[in-house]
């Protein structure tokens, strides 16, 4: 009988216990194509900036075949239920050695893509994609003070190979 009970009270506690939403914040740090915007806390409003088209080297490193002339980028409201209808802004620019700078720029509702201009693909060639992005109607800007994980400007670093 007492271990019927024991049996029992061990069942509950497993079920109450995954009953019980966690409050730990959902985590998406800076990784080489991608910036965590989220707002105050990694994983409280996860807005972000993410670059594609490219490819991670075993050493983190960015790099583009020469024969690619442009990647692209995307700043993305969180999926927070209501938040993913804030307005977002992303800007760009593009600088490389001997090269004139390219700025794009968009604006859009839930996220922005950019088609990042690569001008003259040499091989061996360095950009640097220097962005800023604002979220929540212009309410939160990244890199900015209230984004712990991007404070100051974190460009992208492409080379091509």
């Amino acid at each position: 009988m007492w271990r019927t009970r024991i049996l029992a009270s061990s069942a509950l506690l497993a079920l109450g216990a995954a009953a019980v939403p966690s409050s730990a914040p959902v985590v998406a740090a800076n990784s080489p194509t991608f910036r965590d915007c989220s707002l105050l806390v990694e994983g409280i409003d996860p807005d972000f900036v993410q670059l594609s088209g490219v490819t991670v080297t075993p050493q983190g490193t960015l790099t583009v075949p020469p024969s690619v002339n442009s990647v692209q980028i995307e700043a993305s409201e969180s999926s927070d239920p209501g938040d993913s209808s804030g307005h977002v802004t992303l800007t760009v620019t593009v600088t490389a050695a001997h090269l004139p700078t390219r700025v794009v720029h968009g604006a859009a509702v839930d996220h922005v893509f950019l088609a990042v201009p690569l001008g003259g693909s040499g091989t061996g060639r360095v950009y640097t994609i220097n962005w800023s992005a604002t979220f929540d109607n212009g309410q939160h800007p990244c890199p900015g003070a209230i984004t712990p994980d991007n404070t100051t400007p974190h460009p992208f670093v492409v080379s091509v190979g």
